[in-house]
């Protein structure tokens, strides 16, 4: 999850090359690869291995020491998300955005409700495994501008 732009790059470079080679295909491109395989690049796969870890986090499935990073949203009131996660109010950059407490409270706050509602871990993962976010928030989605800094652009 926390790693550079340069080694996010590497990792679908080499993966990349082990589907041409398993394929035997020098002439797709990596997306259509991608769909031939069944598979998704490396950030989406660590999205969707984080969002497993919420879910555990919310069911007491998780350890203690992970479970204690996530506030849960206390909610009086007879609303449709009541299942969401407190996003943490972040001072800074480094230590704020960048961590896996805050990255965590938004992309769980950003599934469906119809896949954090399941009743096991073992329907939940099939599910998050198909799901593909349609917005990310890390780092690696924002643009970057020479002189301004990492834009928020929407995909």
């Amino acid at each position: 999850m926390c790693h550079s732009r340069q080694a996010n790059a590497r990792i679908n470079r080499l993966h990349e090359r082990a589907l041409r080679i398993v394929y035997d295909d020098h002439y797709s491109s990596f997306e259509e690869l991608l769909i031939k395989d069944g598979s998704v690049k490396i950030h989406i796969s660590n999205i969707q291995t984080l969002a497993i870890e919420l879910y555990k986090i919310f069911n007491g499935l998780a350890n203690d020491n992970f479970q204690e990073l996530f506030e849960f949203n206390d909610c009086n009131f007879n609303l449709r998300n009541r299942r969401d996660l407190k996003v943490p109010l972040v001072k800074s950059v480094w230590k704020g955005e960048n961590s896996i407490r805050y990255f965590g409270a938004l992309l769980w706050n950003t599934i469906p409700n119809e896949i954090k509602n399941v009743a096991s871990l073992a329907i939940y993962k099939t599910k998050i495994r198909q799901w593909k976010p349609q917005y990310c928030a890390c780092r690696l989605c924002k643009n970057y501008i020479h002189g301004i800094g990492f834009v928020d652009i929407a995909n």
